[in-house]
C-alpha cells in the first residue's frame, strides 16, 4: 500500500494538452490517462484548470461496464468502493499476533510478555486503521472517504474532480476564502507505473490484433475493460455518479471533515501501555 498523507493542498491547473478520452462503453468513456493525474469526473473547470479526461453524458442507467463490478452494495442502499488486497494483508497480520501470544506471551507469564502484548495492540490497532477501515461510500448524496484517521464527507455539489494518480483523488470546494482541498483515497490506491504498463501492453495487442481498423467490435471494448486496473473502473464510476448528480440539479456544497477518534483510541491506549511499561523498567 502506498503510503501518503490523508490531505493536501489542491495543485495549481496544469498545462498540458487535454489527452483525448477512449472509445465510450455504454455511455461512459473510459478512463484514460495523462501527465498529470487523469482526470475521470465532470468535465468542469475547477482550481486545476479543465478535466484532462471528460466524462461526457452518463445515460439512466448508468454504465453496464461488465457483468461483474469491483464494487459492492451495502445493507442500507450505499455502494462500498475498496480493494481486497489490504484484507488479505489485516488476516495474514492477525494470524502473525495470535501465533506470537501464543507461543510467547500466555506461556511465559513476565514482564517481556507484557511489553510483547501491548505493542502487538499497538500494532495491530495500526493495521485495522490502515487496512479493514478505509473505504469510500456513495450515495445519492455524495461520497462518504474513510481513511485511516480522517473521515471526509464530499456531497455532490461540493466534488469539483476526480482525478487518478497514485491513489483516487477527489477535488473538494471548501469555504471562501479557503481554495480547493484535495482528498486521497487511502482505500483506493494505485501504482501509476505498473497501470502506464498495463495501459502500453494493451495497446500493443490491440493493435497486433485488430490492426489499424477504427470499428470496434463489443469483443474488443470486453477485452479492454478487462485489463483495466479496478481503481479505474471505481474512479469512473464515481465520476459517472458525480456527473449525473449536477445534471439532477445537486446544490452546492463544501468539504466536511472530521477526526476518526475510535481509531485513535484504539491505537493510543496499549501505546500508552507499551510506553509505560518501558519506561517502569
Amino acid at each position: 500500500m502506498s503510503s501518503q498523507h490523508d490531505e493536501a493542498p489542491a495543485r495549481p491547473a496544469e498545462s498540458a494538452t487535454p489527452a483525448e478520452p477512449e472509445q465510450s462503453i455504454d455511455g461512459a468513456h473510459a478512463v484514460g490517462e495523462s501527465t498529470s493525474p487523469a482526470a475521470i469526473a465532470p468535465s468542469m473547470d475547477g482550481p486545476r484548470g479543465p478535466a484532462a479526461v471528460g466524462y461526457g453524458q452518463a445515460t439512466p442507467g448508468g454504465a453496464k461496464a461488465a457483468s461483474s463490478t469491483p464494487w459492492k452494495s451495502a445493507a442500507d442502499g450505499r455502494t462500498i468502493f475498496r480493494r481486497g488486497t489490504p484484507f488479505v494483508i489485516w488476516w495474514v497480520w492477525v494470524a502473525f499476533a495470535i501465533y506470537n501470544i501464543a507461543q510467547i506471551a500466555i506461556p511465559d507469564h513476565d514482564y517481556f510478555s507484557l511489553e510483547l502484548t501491548a505493542g502487538l495492540l499497538a500494532v495491530t490497532a495500526v493495521m485495522y486503521a490502515c487496512t479493514v477501515r478505509p473505504r469510500v461510500l456513495a450515495d445519492e448524496d455524495g461520497v462518504l472517504v474513510l481513511n485511516p484517521y480522517r473521515d471526509h464527507r464530499v456531497r455532490w455539489g461540493a466534488l469539483t474532480g476526480v482525478y487518478l494518480g497514485d491513489s483516487v483523488e477527489l477535488g473538494c470546494a471548501r469555504l471562501t476564502p479557503q481554495n480547493e482541498k484535495t482528498i486521497y483515497c487511502w482505500a483506493l490506491y494505485s501504482g501509476r507505473r505498473s497501470r502506464m504498463r498495463n495501459q502500453m501492453r494493451a495497446d500493443r495487442e490491440r493493435s497486433r490484433r485488430y490492426g489499424s481498423r477504427s470499428i470496434r467490435t463489443a469483443q474488443a471494448e470486453a477485452e479492454d475493460l478487462a485489463r483495466k486496473d479496478i481503481v479505474q473502473l471505481m474512479a469512473a464510476e464515481i465520476g459517472r455518479r458525480s456527473t449525473a448528480a449536477r445534471q439532477r440539479g445537486a446544490p452546492d456544497a463544501v468539504l466536511e471533515s472530521s477526526w476518526a477518534w475510535w481509531p485513535l483510541v484504539y491505537f493510543l491506549v496499549p501505546a500508552a501501555l507499551l510506553l509505560g511499561l518501558v519506561l517502569g523498567r
